[in-house]
């Protein structure tokens, strides 16, 4: 086997998210700058959108993935040595050089989204939390250990570590390693990056972790809610505004948030039903966002609140402040999750919407009177609520754009209605059989 870089992994995703890759072969490279020359990759490739997930119709089908040099990165755990890059989609009769993406490509349209509403030297920056689960062959949770337990009584230590070192591999920095509340539930927080290489790094987050579990006997979901009475996966998104080397949500020498910031999280709470379609976009999304388990389910704010969708963690300099937007999972395309906290809180500084009172108590122990009382209401509690609100709600869908919203809309209403109108439970068949 050649001890040299022979292929190169052309990757784009579906509507939804999920990772794809046409692969071709390049001249055996031994780094990646040679693979950056070479004509394969400045070439792209072609492929057939039709059989995608959301992408393109029999009948206008070709596409032409051109890829993004800045992505390239060589994948470990490969027999034969491989790159891999992303790609934005273009219709395959556009020009070589067209600087127009495909309508339906998530990705390019996160590209274009920065470049409307962050103009200049503005720059989101994003750190996230993606929780998953270690998990047998049959489904059963691999360990039952306990929030941050390590060796010996958390037994998937050793796997976190090889997840993390091969992130730390292909250039993503992992900040904290540590076992979650529920059963088998595991965290490996990234650290902040810009957006847009940040929505990359969550797909290949989920590919290597995926490869590293497999390849140690066992798999892994992302599920947002795999066992019931057991915490929920969730990807908290820490989110930061700059301009140039200044982080415009802190207040000037102190740790407090800015005017702006405060902006920002009134257009999150503002436009939060309509994100809720794009953060949490499966039916299965919505049995994690019930109370107690510390899951968003009521749209207000406050700091260190983890009862509150946006949560203002303590920091201790005016850099370091962010806020954290807690109900999104990892179900979720993050390209259009990206781009819908974006168009939601840079509304919000347009308009300079000013947020509701900060919260301070646990939301969950107070009675619904309480909570009408304060203006506080409920996130979306089914997929099919959260469509209806992403349908009405003009800002988000001008964002993330009309052919998209129509595609993505249209898978998830089918996956609703197929839920509603086939699936039994097991909670339904053990309740309802003898009566």
């Amino acid at each position: 086997m050649s001890d040299k870089i022979e292929y190169i992994e052309m990757r784009f995703t579906d509507i939804l998210g999920q990772l794809k890759a046409m692969t071709v072969p390049c001249r055996p490279a031994d780094t990646l700058d040679e693979v950056a020359k070479d004509s394969a990759l400045q070439a792209g490739t072609s492929c057939d959108g039709s059989s995608v997930a959301g992408l393109a119709s029999v009948e206008s089908s070709d596409l032409r993935l051109t890829p993004d040099p800045s992505s390239l990165i060589e994948l470990p755990l490969r027999a034969q040595r491989t790159a891999a890059v992303m790609c934005f989609i273009h219709r395959k009769s556009s020009a070589r050089d067209s600087k127009e993406y495909y309508p339906l490509d998530t990705r390019g349209r996160l590209h274009k989204v920065c470049e409307d509403l962050l103009p200049g030297k503005l720059q989101l920056k994003v750190k996230v939390e993606p929780e998953f689960n270690l998990i047998e062959d049959d489904g059963e949770p691999f360990d039952y250990a306990q929030y941050a337990d390590t060796h010996p009584k958390n037994p998937g230590m050793d796997v976190l570590l090889d997840i993390a070192s091969s992130l730390r591999e292909v250039g993503i920095s992992p900040r904290v390693i540590h076992h979650e509340v529920g059963m088998s539930q595991q965290e490996i927080e990234l650290d902040f990056d810009d957006v847009r290489k940040m929505a990359d790094g969550i797909l290949i987050f989920k590919n290597l972790t995926r490869t590293v579990a497999r390849n140690q006997g066992l798999n892994v979901t992302f599920m947002p809610k795999p066992y019931p009475g057991s915490a929920g996966n969730g990807l908290h998104c820490h989110i930061q505004l700059w301009d140039g080397d200044k982080n415009l949500f802190g207040e000037d020498g102190q740790a407090e948030l800015s005017e702006k910031a405060k902006m920002f999280v009134a257009g999150l709470l503002e436009h939060a039903p309509a994100i809720t379609a794009l953060a949490n976009p499966s039916v299965n999304s919505y049995k994690r966002l019930v109370p107690h388990h510390e899951a968003p389910v009521y749209i207000t704010w406050g700091r260190m609140n983890r009862t509150a969708l946006v949560r203002v963690p303590m920091f201790e300099s005016s850099e370091k402040v962010a806020v954290e937007f807690r109900s999104g999972d990892s179900m979720s395309n993050p390209y259009l999750l990206f781009i819908s906290i974006i168009a939601a809180g840079m509304d919000g500084v347009k308009r300079e919407l000013t947020p509701p009172p900060e919260r301070g108590e646990d939301i969950f122990d107070m009675t619904d009177e309480e909570r009408e009382k304060l203006g506080i209401t409920t996130l979306p509690t089914t997929l099919g609520e959260a469509l209806d609100a992403l349908e009405t709600d003009d800002v988000i869908v001008s964002a993330i754009g009309n052919e998209i919203a129509k595609s993505f809309i249209a898978l998830k209403r089918k996956e609703w209605e197929d839920y509603i109108s086939n699936a039994v439970t097991d909670w339904e068949w053990e309740l309802y059989r003898d009566r």
